[in-house]
């Protein structure tokens, strides 16, 4: 299977890579996903400098989100294509339940309210999830690969800079792990299977903005 666009140093290694629809929708974001991987809430997790109450605010609004992925997810498997694909969106949902159980443990630690009104940015991202699937698998499978791309981009840059001693070590291991890996060349490999649009190419970059504008929110 082919797999999604590597990054070395920061750096876009287009060299070595092949052109596919995966590496396309990379290409064209590379300015905003080097912007990703040096947000602030990125380095300063990272160098464990992170404010508390910046991880509070990032874990309650990360948590509203969890839960309209999942339902975004379970909707876009039911346009899904083949049993491939379905096969693949059903380990993702799988995946979400404990990653719910993990928020939730945190906040119960932290002595946090996960029941609070959203940010606006995080409603406009959580409801573009949603729209996304009524334009149809290209557009909805690309949002996905977007999003799980960008997680997984920016907590193994984490994970490469952090001990195990990380107060964050449970989030960081969730985004960053070889299975989640797997999982996103899996989602990198279905995109291949489509040609590029220009619905796909703005779907993907408004996932990159929405990615910045949710860090920026918590971060700020």
């Amino acid at each position: 299977m082919r797999r999604a666009l590597p990054v070395v140093d920061g750096t876009w290694d287009n060299a070595r890579v092949p052109e596919t629809t995966s590496n396309a929708l990379l290409t064209a974001q590379a300015g905003l996903w080097r912007q990703i991987l040096a947000h602030p809430f990125v380095t300063k997790t990272s160098a464990g400098t992170l404010p508390a109450a910046t991880f509070d605010r990032w874990l309650i609004e990360d948590h509203y989100f969890v839960r309209t992925f999942r339902v975004f997810l379970d909707e876009l498997t039911q346009v899904a294509p083949s049993d491939e694909a379905r096969a693949v969106l059903a380990g993702g949902l799988a995946a979400l339940e404990p990653e719910l159980a993990l928020f939730e443990r945190e906040a119960a630690t932290r002595g946090l309210n996960l029941d609070v009104e959203p940010s606006p940015i995080n409603l406009g991202y959580s409801s573009y999830l949603l729209a996304s699937v009524r334009d149809g698998w290209p557009v909805g499978i690309t949002v996905l690969y977007g999003v799980e791309k960008a997680y997984y981009d920016a907590w193994a840059s984490v994970r490469d800079t952090t001990g195990a001693e990380t107060p964050y070590a449970g989030f960081i291991a969730n985004w960053s792990s070889p299975d989640f890996a797997a999982y996103v060349a899996d989602l990198a490999g279905l995109v291949d299977q489509v040609e590029p649009t220009p619905a796909m190419h703005q779907a993907f970059g408004r996932v990159a903005r929405f990615e910045l504008a949710f860090w920026d929110l918590v971060h700020e």
